[in-house]
């Protein structure tokens, strides 16, 4: 994943109203560390899967 849909999966994290101490403790990534990448790709897939997963768990 490039640094762009990086952005965007954070963009949907902040429009469901997900705190982004509670994400970052689910996904087990600091928020700087997500700044980090959205400057410089390409983005671990981990860290992609991880924040996918998050926004499912909270749909609805």
């Amino acid at each position: 994943m490039d640094s762009q849909g990086l952005i965007e999966l954070m963009n949907q994290v902040e429009e469901k109203g997900i705190d982004w101490d509670t994400a970052t403790q689910k996904i087990k990534v600091p928020y700087q560390v997500l700044k980090l990448y959205t400057n410089s790709g390409p983005v671990p897939v981990t860290i992609e899967k991880n924040l996918k997963k998050l926004l499912e768990e909270n749909e609805g």
